[in-house]
């Protein structure tokens, strides 16, 4: 086994941990199996990016693996809380949820249109703004119960990265999936635009 491949199995790995969350948690009736899936879920996603970035083992096939791993543990982890939680919501989490797939879809149909495929920018603030997400609703799971006010926090935070995520992709010129912020991807364009007008220079006329 060559050992880039290590990354793409560490994101497939994610998968069957996560579609086994709502039948831990549910059918066991004991957080425990729960938290150590997902533990171990989360420790693979972060894995797959570090062994990926540190080795120079990125290509375009581990990052959509990434992003179907992402998408399953999301499905998994909010069914799971569904199945497991006394959902009473605010109207104002209702909203924010609202707004936040909202403005996923729209980026989604940017990078379609624009790129011509479907795909997510995994920008830091998206990364980053999801890790208090992460880590409480485990902790809601095992409490049995939703706290609105901290659970509408969350939300707006990843509204704001998904927002940057929509700057990003109408900076960009050439689509980049691990593009890390709108500052860099501003740099990139104004890097690319010297370049340019360097090589128009040196054509003789």
């Amino acid at each position: 086994m060559k050992m880039r491949y290590i990354p793409n199995i560490l994101s497939l790995s994610r998968i069957p941990f996560s579609i086994a969350f709502p039948f831990l948690a549910y059918f066991l009736k004991s957080p425990v199996p729960f938290l150590v899936a997902y533990a171990l879920a989360g420790i693979a996603d972060v894995l797959d990016g570090f062994l990926a970035r540190r080795f120079h083992w990125e290509s375009k096939l581990g990052a959509k693996m990434d992003s179907i791993g992402d998408v399953v543990f999301l499905v998994f982890a909010i069914s799971t809380a569904i199945l497991t939680l006394d959902l009473t919501f605010k109207w104002y989490v209702f909203a924010a949820l609202g707004a936040l797939v909202a403005i996923r879809v729209f980026n989604a149909v940017i990078t379609r249109v624009k790129f011509k495929q479907w795909g997510f920018i995994h920008n830091l603030f998206v990364k980053y703004s999801s890790l208090p997400i992460f880590f409480l609703l485990p902790l809601f799971i095992a409490k049995g119960k939703v706290y609105n006010e901290p659970l509408a926090a969350m939300i707006f935070l990843v509204i704001l990265a998904s927002i940057e995520e929509t700057w990003i992709l109408k900076v960009m010129e050439k689509y980049d999936m691990n593009m890390k912020s709108i500052y860099h991807a501003k740099k990139l364009k104004k890097q690319t635009a010297i370049e340019l007008d360097e090589k128009r220079e040196e054509v003789p006329v």
